[in-house]
């Protein structure tokens, strides 16, 4: 069973938002401000549970500071909204895909989940989770994510794929196989770009010609790694093919976070609250707005032969649950 502590952060259930048709573009609800202005200011190592100040740090997400609007304040706005959107889900057996550093994994490690990691990285990923206090509680699988299988690792409550659908080639064939490792009840758990976004200048999948094959350049990291992006229409069309339904999806990541129009210039402590109250501002257009306003996207799917009533809850993200001080 998961840690009392999970319980603990979970709260203010919000049941007049139940329905049984599965959820679009509801909004997002952000972490509290004086966690995000934590983690803007000391790093990712607020929430990480880090054996050590001297962890290797060359790009500064885990002891750096990152102040909005900015890409650095962007990344962690979105580490601590996948953190909370894992734990709103209440999982007790978990599989991240495609883990890089492994920081979500330990943080859910941390509060009881029993938590298995796959990158394709190896040795990298390997590395990165010994710097965890609970590193020996997380369960390691490099190579291929379509090499694992549902038979050699078992079945998973919530499966995480953060950032990982835009690199592959084949996106219909990654749901479908994530799809395999779900208990009855279990969730799929991801983010990436937003498609739809105005200022999109890659193509959108359904834009792509059915000549083009994507194989050899797919598993790529980083922005440059993007293969295409994906709308919400179009996920809410592949995730349909794969047998899931989408059960929430978010839009989320405007200039005054992210930085774009050149905002990044202005990047610094005294526009967090700034940045804070008109990201949750925008949260309240409409969900055709938001999702042409927003970068970012962030979905839960459940399989299609499930009939229960998805759940929305409002901030389970605390700051005593998830401080490391």
């Amino acid at each position: 069973m998961i840690d009392a502590r999970v319980t603990d952060c979970i709260v203010n259930f919000d049941h007049s938002s139940r329905t049984k048709a599965p959820v679009r573009s509801v909004a997002t609800v952000l972490p509290e401000f004086t966690l995000f202005e934590e983690v803007c200011r000391k790093g990712l190592s607020v929430i990480y549970p880090l054996r050590s100040a001297n962890s290797p740090d060359p790009a500064g997400w885990k002891f750096g500071a990152g102040w909005p609007p900015s890409y650095s304040a962007f990344g962690r706005m979105r580490s601590l909204l996948a953190v909370q959107d894992a734990l709103e889900l209440r999982p007790n057996r978990v599989l991240e895909v495609a883990a890089g550093g492994a920081g979500l994994s330990a943080c859910l490690a941390k509060v009881g989940c029993s938590v298995t990691v796959n990158d394709l990285l190896t040795s990298r990923s390997a590395e990165a989770i010994k710097e965890y206090t609970n590193g020996a509680e997380i369960e390691f699988i490099g190579g291929n994510l379509f090499d694992l299988s549902a038979e050699q690792i078992g079945k998973f409550d919530l499966v995480i794929a953060c950032e990982v659908i835009e690199h592959v080639a084949h996106p219909l064939e990654l749901l479908t196989h994530l799809k395999t490792f779900l208990t009855p009840e279990g969730r799929v758990l991801l983010t990436t770009p937003n498609g739809s976004h105005f200022r999109n200048k890659l193509p959108t999948f359904s834009q792509l010609s059915d000549d083009v094959d994507f194989t050899s350049e797919q598993f790529k990291p980083d922005a440059d790694g993007h293969l295409f992006l994906l709308t919400p229409d179009e996920l809410l069309e592949l995730a349909s093919d794969a047998g899931l339904l989408i059960e929430r999806l978010n839009c989320w990541g405007t200039p005054i976070i992210t930085g774009h129009f050149g905002l990044r210039l202005f990047s610094g402590r005294f526009l967090t609250r700034i940045a804070y109250n008109l990201e949750s501002l925008v949260q309240h257009l409409n969900s055709s707005k938001l999702e042409r306003f927003c970068t970012a996207l962030s979905v839960v799917l459940r399989q299609d032969e499930i009939n229960d009533e998805p759940v929305r809850t409002d901030n389970v993200l605390r700051q005593g649950a998830w401080s490391n001080r």
